[in-house]
This record gives structure tokens, sequence and C-alpha cells, in this order.
């Protein structure tokens, strides 16, 4: 198949379609369930349920349209462009689409209770995060993934779930015990964002193509190897830490809200006086 032909060819593995199917099956039990015990409206709110849907089409546009067969077959920029969206959009999505109280009832269940808070402490999260980014690309495990497809979804499927785990802490107030406060958030998303953007630059300015695998040929849409390669560089370094960036700022002006709220109920305004 050549590279041009690869950019038509669209994924509609059963196993990729199940896993979004129960996903947003499950989902939709747990909203009816929530309305039925009176949480809709507070705990769970509409803006749950659309945030969720966009990461559950975040996973699609990934794994289901040409991204993915351009990827695998053609462009080292249409990887980075996959696992950015899987690593940092789509699970943050399906973080902010999850209620907080869902959250919670998992560190009460007797069979997660000891060992959720460990998996879960923001620096085995932020360590985990970061390996599983810089270990998928080393070439001898990036090329391995792309030739064999069990290693490509377990690949994919690590790059989903420590996404989650890492956005956990900074989304949700867990684990309990270790919650981060804002400041701390922004230094754990500060140095998920330096790790993004070091790696980024290391495939900007390699002087040697570092995957072999799509070949020496001019590649699709015209681009060489190299430029192919840089361009791959530079959208993790910046999309992907401009993620980290507005997540930051984010953090920032909810810090900026809670000690507004924090004031105004330390010190109430005087009462108006006629």
């Amino acid at each position: 198949m050549s590279n041009s032909s690869a950019a038509l060819n669209w994924n509609f593995a059963p196993s990729i379609l199940m896993m979004l199917i129960s996903q947003a099956a499950l989902y939709g039990y747990l909203i009816h369930v929530a309305r039925s015990d009176g949480h809709w409206g507070t705990e769970v709110r509409r803006s749950h349920v659309i945030t969720f849907a966009l990461g559950l089409i975040l996973i699609f546009v990934a794994l289901v349209t040409p991204i993915d067969s351009l990827s695998n077959e053609a462009l080292f920029s249409a990887h980075m462009v996959q696992h950015i969206v899987l690593m940092l959009l789509a699970s943050a999505c399906l973080l902010l689409g999850t209620p907080g109280y869902w959250i919670r009832y998992l560190y009460d269940l007797p069979v997660l209770k000891r060992l959720l808070p460990i998996i879960t402490h923001p620096l085995v999260t932020l360590i985990a995060f970061n390996a599983v980014m810089w270990i998928w690309h080393v070439p001898s495990l990036y090329e391995g993934a792309l030739r064999n497809p069990n290693l490509h979804i377990v690949e994919h499927m690590m790059f989903l779930v420590f996404g989650v785990l890492m956005w956990l802490p900074v989304i949700h107030d867990v684990p309990p015990g270790h919650v981060l406060n804002y400041p701390a958030r922004m230094a754990y998303l500060f140095a998920c964002m330096v790790s993004s953007s070091i790696l980024g630059a290391i495939f900007t300015f390699a002087s040697d193509i570092a995957f072999p695998f799509y070949g020496n040929a001019p590649l699709a849409f015209g681009l060489t190897p190299m430029t192919d390669q840089q361009l791959a560089g530079l959208i993790m370094w910046v999309p992907g830490s401009g993620v980290f960036f507005v997540a930051i700022l984010a953090v920032f002006a909810a810090w900026l809200n809670a000690e507004d709220r924090k004031a105004k109920t330390q010190f109430p305004p005087p009462p108006y006086v006629q």
C-alpha cells in the first residue's frame, strides 16, 4: 500500500468500536442512576455528559479515522498527533466528564481502598506518565509497535490509561490524604510540560532519522522523512506543551477564584444601609 493511499483508510476494528460503545453504555447507565438518585443538576450536570462524549469522540478520531492509518504506515508526525490526542486531550475530557463523587466512591471500595491511593499518588502518576511517554518513543519499542498489532494496542491503551492517571490529581481532589493544592498542581503540570518539550526538541533538532520504519522515500503529502520527524517534534513541543500551559492557566484561574470566595466568606461585605 502506498503512503498516499494510507490517508484514505479508516480503522473500523471491532475491538475499538466495542470499547467505545461499552464506555458510552456504562456512562449512560451511571447517568441514569445519578438522575434516579437525585444527583442530576447538582453533582452531575449536562456539561459532564458533553465533555465525556467529547472524550469518546477524540478517541474515535485518534484510532478510527485516517489519522490511524497515516500514523501506522506513512507519517511519524501523524503518529505524534495521535499520541497527543490520546494521552492529553481524550484522557482529560474523560476525567472532566466524570463527576467527582464517582471517583471518590472508588476509593471506598474494599478491593481498591489500599491499592488505589498508591497508584494515584501524584508523584507516582507524574513519574509513570512521563516514563510511558519517553519509553514508547525508544526506536526499538516504537517500531515494534508499528510492526506488531497486539503491541500497538498495548501502546495505545497505556497512553490513554496513564494519561487519565496523570490528569487525575489535577482535575479531581484525590487521592485522599495527598490532595494537591493549587500551586502544587501548577508545578506538577509544569514538570510534564518541560518533559514533553525536551522530548519534542530532541526529535526536532536530531541530525539522524530516529525511525527507519517509514523508509527513505518521500512520504505522504510530499514530506521527506527528516521533515516529517522535525514536524513531529514540533507537534509534541508546541501544541503538546501548549496543552499543559493552558491547563496551568486554568488551575491558576481556579486558584484565584477559590481565594476570592475564601476572602468573601471570611470578610463579608457590610450590609447595605439606606
